[in-house]
């Protein structure tokens, strides 16, 4: 077959597709007007069509509920039928037309709904002709339909707002998982902060040119996981909301051989272990508080407040050293992290004699144990693999 063929085979098939769906749903009805469920005791006859079907029982009470809807709806029934738009097309015009509300004065309105929405059908997705039907008294009955679709839309954001929720928890493997479910707005902003940190650009400049390379032009999972954990490390823990009389800062207990060992690891105040490579580069910027242990677990220091510069110590760095002072980086200032020469977990003063800049890249790296630091007499820093 050639191309032509192919994509002419294709789109029929998918035509095919719509007509036979239709036939189904129909004939779905017609079961339903029989109760021939009841001949054998199912409970209805949607159980019986799952069962018999071997279909998941959800999915069969779906599907009858739109078949039952498609035999009020002749217009959307026959466009199926044609093979002009698809079941979820389908599924999108009945339920917009049967949630119209009852009281209407002009009893054309539900017909007039429908055939706008079945002309959209033609040129959209399902997806964007379900947010169109969100709206469609505004267009077919604008006298009504504004003030009627905005306390609509006013009301499912309150109840979004009020029936937001979140799980997680530990896997015991070194991760966290979760669901959640959030308002559409707070679901596009957080989606845009992880874009950002997700976008090729940033990627580049933070994990490096063999990075950029890969990089794909729709973020993958992966990467937006990566994302999320990189905002989380930068969230302002300073303007957070106080937990227990305290910033909402995670405290580390690390013993102190461990704190100079490249290979010790530190415990979160939970229990939950990690390394204390990771420990030291997360203490430079963000919200923890390392809790350091003599032999016995004695408390020798529990986290400085100065531990974090300054705003002003910040901008001395911006116009001092202006970029990342990792040699070949220009990252700008103000994107990159504060750290320590000295390390502060080991005494080290929270001044400007004993800061640099490093962006997000070269800042892990310098907590790397697997590399090397090279401190040159201009101020710049280089980082070699270790052998």
């Amino acid at each position: 077959m050639s191309d032509t063929e192919v994509s002419t085979a294709l789109l029929e098939a998918t035509r095919l597709r719509a007509q036979v769906e239709a036939l189904e749903l129909r004939l779905a009805a017609e079961a339903d007007r029989r109760a021939v469920g009841d001949k054998v005791g199912a409970t209805d006859t949607a159980s019986w069509w799952g069962h018999e079907t071997r279909q998941d029982r959800p999915a069969a009470k779906r599907r009858m509920r739109l078949a039952e809807s498609l035999d009020r709806h002749a217009p959307t029934a026959s466009a199926l039928a044609e093979g002009a738009i698809s079941v979820d097309h389908a599924r999108v015009i009945t339920e917009c037309v049967d949630k119209l509300p009852d009281d209407l004065e002009d009893p054309t309105v539900p017909e007039r709904a429908e055939k706008h929405l079945l002309d959209e059908a033609l040129d959209r997705d399902p997806k964007s002709l379900a947010i169109l039907a969100k709206h469609v008294l505004t267009v077919v009955a604008p006298e009504i339909g504004e003030e009627r679709d905005a306390r609509a839309l006013e009301r499912e954001e309150r109840e979004a707002r009020a029936n937001a929720w979140l799980t997680m928890g530990p896997d015991g493997r070194g991760s966290y998982r979760g669901k959640f479910s959030i308002p559409t707005l707070h679901g596009e902003m957080l989606k845009k902060m992880l874009l950002a940190f997700a976008a090729p650009k940033h990627q580049a400049a933070t994990k490096g040119d063999e990075a950029a390379e890969a990089v794909e032009r729709r973020p993958s999972p992966e990467r937006m996981g990566d994302a999320f954990c990189e905002l989380l490390e930068r969230l302002p823990v300073d303007h957070l909301p106080k937990l227990g009389g305290l910033n909402a800062s995670v405290v580390v207990l690390i013993d102190y051989t461990d704190l100079l060992s490249e290979t010790g690891r530190a415990t979160l105040e939970s229990g939950e272990p990690i390394s204390a490579s990771l420990a030291r580069r997360m203490a430079c910027e963000a919200g923890l508080i390392p809790a350091v242990l003599g032999s016995r677990s004695e408390l020798l220091d529990l986290g400085r407040t100065a531990r974090l510069f300054s705003g002003a110590q910040r901008r001395g760095l911006a116009i001092t050293q202006q970029t990342c002072t990792a040699v070949g980086c220009d990252w700008p200032a103000h994107l990159c992290h504060a750290h320590h020469d000295d390390s502060w977990l080991h005494g080290g003063k929270t001044d400007l004699a004993n800061a640099r800049l490093l962006c997000p890249r070269h800042h892990a790296r310098i907590h790397d144990p697997h590399f090397e630091t090279t401190h040159h007499p201009d101020g710049g820093v280089s980082f070699h693999r270790r052998t």
